[in-house]
């Protein structure tokens, strides 16, 4: 196995790109499955799971296809930071069978991830992963990518536990209650007493059922005093297809000393949560052929050209979208008009006000625009508000230019319309140039953008030598001598680093 980027400076043949929304701790999380058409057509997964708790294990499985019966690949799993530099990557070289798989069982450590650097490997619960793949011994004519996007929700059941007589338990009782964490499936819970060093515990085993499959679950114990508070919680992660887990709660003699506001009429109440993560969404978003001469993608450290889609896919039903666009460009039943300098659209106070913060407070406060029938706004265009209310309407976006994705970030940034802000900066971010990056500086100095901002400085960063002999850098320097200074200093403290 070979951990160097000097192995994997050459373009990828194929880069998948997965990003993993609510991304928590245990975690087994599988990718949608992707087809390499240059590879003959393979199809593959990825799978990220924490068989062992103290690390995140990454797995690359190869579909029973209609491929060669062996393919023979170079590949590098990575966790990717908030600018798509890797900051986990692992290389090898393996001949795959259909069927087979490969895992590094101890790719990352689980703290690190989940805790200690979270907001460096989880900005926003998002965990990015990036496979790239070189077929050996065969050339490819076309590089290719392909991203994907799984979100995860947490599915919470519970149940409330009356253990009756409890001061009359015998360590050889057992104590059983059967509950349904899915559909088809259920956990046991087992309460009982136990000793240990001459002192009485009290403990709750659980044993999942034989279909519940690879899963894991976070299983909470709560005692509740007499009031219903929570008086003592014990959290612990199970992993159903190893089945059984035992919890040792709490001193027996503890409660007995505090019969009044722990055992009512001797009675122990406890809460039992079960936390499993589910899919919510599993899907390709987009697969796309690279031409690493032409593509206008942003050059990563690896030397690898590539373009990042995040756009979410809408779940709105494409009738409603086609009513809601009719609305739009019919102007029928508007009650308000939006006034550029060049033209006015017809709109509607009501879903303005519930797509945007600003327009609810304009048209529900103390403002003219409450009972007015029209609205100027002269700082945007014609184009720039013909799509913002296309996105306030439909929830789609037109392909975006750059020009027309730098007016939209400040229309969506003035109007709080937050996702569609985050569409245009994942734009912006992922089409840096030259002779673009001191645009996006100052629109990210203005709208106190920090993560696009430090993505321009990297990018000038890596690009300093063209950057800095740039006309561009030139006229910035003079109109933004504040910007230019800290994008100095931040040059200086790289190459302290680095030396």
């Amino acid at each position: 196995m070979a951990d160097s980027k000097d192995d994997v400076k050459e373009p990828a043949h194929f880069t998948y790109i997965w990003t993993i929304e609510n991304t928590c701790f245990p975690c087994y999380v599988e990718s949608p499955v992707f087809t390499v058409k240059e590879m003959e057509m393979t199809k593959w997964q990825i799978w990220i799971f924490t068989e062992l708790l103290d690390f995140v294990s990454i797995r690359i499985w190869r579909e029973d296809d209609d491929g060669p019966d062996s393919i023979e690949i170079k590949f590098e799993l990575s966790f990717l930071g908030i600018h798509g530099l890797p900051l986990i990557e692992k290389v090898d070289v393996e001949k795959f069978e259909k069927g087979d798989d490969f895992h590094f069982s101890k790719f990352a450590d689980t703290k690190n991830i989940f805790c200690q650097r979270r907001i460096k490997f989880l900005p926003e619960d998002v965990l990015t992963v990036r496979c790239r793949m070189w077929r050996i011994g065969t050339g490819i004519s076309q590089l290719d990518s392909c991203f994907a996007r799984t979100v995860m929700r947490p599915q919470r059941r519970y149940f409330i536990w009356a253990i009756r007589e409890f001061s009359t338990l015998q360590r050889n009782q057992v104590k059983k209650i059967h509950f349904n964490t899915t559909s088809t499936s259920h956990m046991t819970f087992n309460f009982f007493v136990t000793e240990q060093d001459g002192e009485e515990y009290i403990n709750i085993s659980t044993q999942n059922s034989d279909n519940e499959g690879y899963d894991w679950y976070n299983v909470i114990i709560d005692i509740l005093d007499f009031e219903g508070k929570v008086v003592h919680s014990i959290r612990e992660p199970v992993y159903s297809y190893r089945g059984y887990k035992e919890f040792n709660i709490y001193r027996k003699s503890k409660l007995l000393n505090d019969k009044d506001s722990l055992l009512p009429n001797d009675v122990l109440t406890l809460r039992c949560k079960v936390i499993r993560d589910q899919e919510a969404w599993n899907v390709i978003e987009n697969y796309r052929y690279l031409n690493p001469m032409t593509s206008g993608g942003t050059e990563t450290d690896a030397g690898e050209i590539l373009c990042y889609e995040q756009d979410k896919p809408s779940n709105v039903s494409p009738s409603f979208k086609e009513a809601m666009k009719s609305l739009i460009e019919d102007g029928s039943l508007s009650d308000v008009s939006l006034q550029t300098n060049s033209k006015s659209f017809s709109a509607h106070k009501c879903i303005l006000s519930a797509r945007s913060p600003v327009f609810k407070a304009m048209f529900s406060g103390d403002m003219k625009e409450k009972t007015g029938k029209s609205v100027e706004i002269p700082d945007l265009d014609e184009a720039t508000l013909r799509e913002l209310l296309s996105y306030i309407y439909t929830d789609t976006v037109a392909e975006l230019q750059w020009r027309g994705a730098a007016d939209l970030y400040r229309a969506a940034d003035k109007y709080e319309l937050l996702d569609l802000k985050t569409r245009c900066s994942t734009f912006l971010k992922t089409n840096l140039s030259v002779s673009s990056v001191c645009t996006v500086l100052i629109l990210a100095d203005m709208h106190h953008d920090q993560e696009l901002r430090e993505v321009a400085q990297d990018f000038i960063t890596r690009q300093e030598v063209e950057f800095f002999a740039s006309d561009a850098w030139r006229s910035f320097k003079k109109g933004n001598p504040n910007l230019a200074l800290e994008i100095l200093e931040r040059i200086v403290c790289t190459i302290k680093r680095h030396n």
